[in-house]
């Protein structure tokens, strides 16, 4: 699916809604900052983000359980391109969306790299380009410089008469399916729907390709009790093992050290099997993906050989390379985050569970002393213990005595945090405002410091005078 949104986060409950059927997605003008943060459900999110300047920006939007990983995040001139490699049933597709702003050119030099980088392609966009051979109303200077690309041959575009914008009786096709051989006759029910939102403007557009991607592989690590390791069993497996590596072989080349390596490695994991217990069964904290794990071993693949030849082109490449490890592990962090805030919820945090779990934690830290104290409800707390189930009744009796919502724990949170401050800084400026009336002493003591205070030094004094 492809669709000039105009800023994502406007339209991701509609496109959730309406599009959650389809795998993969690409979409121009997210109108994102770098330094926001922007999930959808399900999805591994690939990110260009315009930058120091309002609008522009692409989105890939793959699907979770697709093998994929980044490939290409540039911006030449003014063209924002993102690129994802995916595997398939009949090998690697590059997928990528360009946008091109009204007012830029298209480069062909951007085209040129994704093609150099799999001549198995397939690109959607915005190209805000219309070319009256392939189903325009007219052509337009874009529209020309296409035509160029078009015929340099390596590229072709789905010919038909469908218009993808759409305002004021304007109707034109400027949105490009492009597509090198064979991927393009795998490309079939071509279709473009209403636009999002109440006014017109860009139509989303669908279309099946008759390919199967390759599902990530179900396989959950596994985290292992070494307080309750058999280490006379280990050392005994161990060795077993590794006598049956044969010694004498030489390491000569680069596959013999390899090879080498994986066998010790099969020997410690082995050995660890079988002499250390499971702790809790599979690990339950989201670690890296795959795609995060691939991007970090070619990052040091790459490394190590630019290390090795100084080449400048291996230095880009490296660099490359780590702003996209970069990327996919942000990614990670906002899909953990998104997770978390998901499952905290009002009717969740008034279980017993979590105050137990809050107790259990603070039970392990009781051996430590603080000076510190909390006072609630004239109960003084001075050890952990007790500080946990002071904060306990305090939540019970402040935070959740009105009926429980369904907004998200921090919303609750910050609500409820805010409306303390707002107590607080009114008591504060209610005491302020109370003042005591002046005794008589308090004025006789005032008037004592003043110059020439004493009456009998007063009245000799203007005596004199």
């Amino acid at each position: 699916m492809h669709i000039n949104v105009t800023s994502i986060k406007k339209h991701t409950d509609e496109i959730l809604a309406r599009f959650n059927t389809y795998d993969i997605w690409s979409i121009n003008e997210t109108n994102l900052k770098p330094h926001q943060l922007f999930s959808l459900q399900g999805f591994n999110i690939f990110r260009n983000d315009r930058q120091n300047k309002q609008g522009g920006g692409v989105l890939l939007a793959i699907r979770k359980s697709i093998k994929c990983f980044e490939i290409l995040n540039a911006t030449i001139e003014t063209n924002e391109a993102v690129a994802v490699q995916i595997e398939t049933s009949l090998g690697q597709l590059l997928i990528a969306t360009v946008y091109i702003p009204p007012a830029g050119k298209i480069q062909q030099k951007l085209f040129d790299e994704i093609y150099q980088l799999n001549n198995n392609c397939l690109i959607l966009g915005d190209l805000n380009a219309a070319l009256e051979e392939k189903g325009s109303r007219k052509t337009n200077a874009k529209g020309v410089q296409l035509k160029q690309i078009l015929e340099e041959g390596y590229l072709q575009c789905i010919d038909n008469n469908l218009t993808t914008y759409a305002r004021n009786n304007y109707e034109e096709k400027i949105d490009w399916i492009l597509a090198t051989q064979p991927t393009i006759l795998f490309i079939d029910e071509v279709e473009t729907h209403a636009p999002l939102g109440c006014k017109e403007d860009h139509k989303p557009i669908t279309f099946n390709l008759s390919m199967t991607a390759d599902l990530k592989p179900k396989s959950p690590r596994l985290t292992f009790n070494f307080n309750l390791a058999n280490w006379n069993l280990y050392r005994k497996k161990l060795n077993e093992y590794l006598n049956k590596i044969d010694l004498k072989q030489k390491l000569e080349t680069k596959e013999h050290i390899d090879t080498y390596t994986i066998a010790l490695t099969n020997c410690i994991t082995l050995a660890m099997k079988e002499a250390m217990p499971l702790a809790n069964g599979k690990i339950r904290n989201n670690n890296v993906s795959e795609v995060t794990k691939k991007l970090i071993e070619e990052k040091h693949k790459v490394y190590r050989k630019w290390r090795k030849t100084t080449n400048e082109i291996d230095k880009k490449h490296y660099y490359k390379i780590r702003e996209l490890v970069s990327n996919s592990i942000r990614n990670d962090r906002i899909e953990k985050l998104t997770a978390i805030m998901s499952t905290l919820s009002a009717k969740k945090m008034q279980s017993a569970g979590v105050w137990n779990t809050v107790k259990k934690f603070h039970n392990k830290r009781t051996k430590q002393s603080y000076s510190g104290q909390l006072i609630y409800q004239n109960t003084t707390a001075n050890n952990d213990q007790e500080k946990a189930n002071v904060f306990a009744r305090y939540f019970e009796n402040e935070i959740f005595v009105s009926k429980p919502d369904e907004t998200p724990f921090h919303n609750q949170v910050n609500t409820r945090a805010a409306s303390i401050k707002r107590k607080m800084k009114m008591e504060t400026s209610s005491r302020e405002n109370k003042f005591s009336p002046i005794t008589e002493n308090e004025i006789k003591c005032i008037l004592k410091q003043l110059p020439n205070s004493a009456p009998v030094t007063c009245n000799s004094s203007s005596k004199d005078f």
